[in-house]
């Protein structure tokens, strides 16, 4: 008898093992976790802005798309192997190939962009930005080439047309321009990039909306006043910036 009791404990016992290793699987107990997981997710996507990575696993700003079938353990993979710096700097990498830069992501830089707006005699004008601390702090019109310039090969020395697309590093330091248009304040920069085109950087347009054949410049980035020259080499001074990015063709 006692050989009986002892046995049918024995099977009891096994058998709420059996249960209790079901209910840590039940949907329910999934749904605690996939709720863990939900506001993990949203934090990175907060964190990251990695958008497209999440949406591969059918995640947006409101949790987790009931119609996708990845596990709960999977995404915990993702949170943990999604290297949030490494995806922080992807990001920015692709915002500022395709010239959508968010100025809190970086420190010190500049840009140009075209405005899609001409000057007086039919240049086209380039709106150069100013960024401190992820701040955009200034803005100026500029002009690079000349109007009948802007369908040039822009790597090819010689040409006039406009500075080509690429990153850039700015000189701290002035020099006296290469040409009397250049003036006798040139701040210089150097493409990070392969490029037959030199002698490139900022100066004033001393002809600037003058029909006198010389409205623009032959490549280089050119101001409209000397008071806007002197504010770009004050904030290249003070903050240093890390490059200058031109996406204008």
């Amino acid at each position: 008898m006692l050989r009986l009791t002892l046995m049918f404990l024995s099977c009891l016992t096994f058998i709420l093992c059996i249960a209790n290793v079901e209910m840590l699987s039940s949907p329910s107990m999934t749904y605690m976790k996939s709720n863990i997981d939900k506001k993990q997710i949203k934090k990175i996507l907060i964190n990251t802005g990695d958008q497209e990575k999440l949406n591969t696993l059918g995640i947006d700003k409101g949790g987790i798309s009931k119609n996708q079938n990845w596990s709960v353990e999977s995404k915990f993979h993702l949170l943990k192997s999604g290297g949030k710096q490494e995806n922080k700097k992807n990001y920015i990498a692709q915002k500022i190939s395709t010239g959508r830069i968010n100025p809190g992501e970086l420190s010190s830089y500049i840009t140009l962009r075209p405005t899609g707006q001409t000057n007086a005699l039919n240049n086209p004008l380039y709106e150069l930005r100013l960024y401190a601390n992820g701040q955009l702090i200034n803005r100026f019109l500029t002009v690079t080439g000349r109007r009948h310039t802007q369908n040039r090969n822009r790597h090819q020395s010689g040409t006039e047309a406009p500075l080509p697309d690429g990153k850039y590093t700015v000189s701290i330091s002035t020099i006296r321009g290469s040409i009397a248009e250049a003036g006798d304040q040139f701040l210089p920069i150097w493409p990070l990039f392969k490029t037959g085109r030199t002698d490139l950087g900022f100066h004033v347009d001393p002809s600037f909306e003058k029909n006198n054949g010389e409205d623009g410049t032959s490549g280089c980035i050119g101001l409209i006043s000397k008071q806007h020259l002197s504010q770009v080499v004050t904030f290249v001074r003070t903050y240093r910036p890390k490059f200058i990015d031109v996406r204008i063709q």
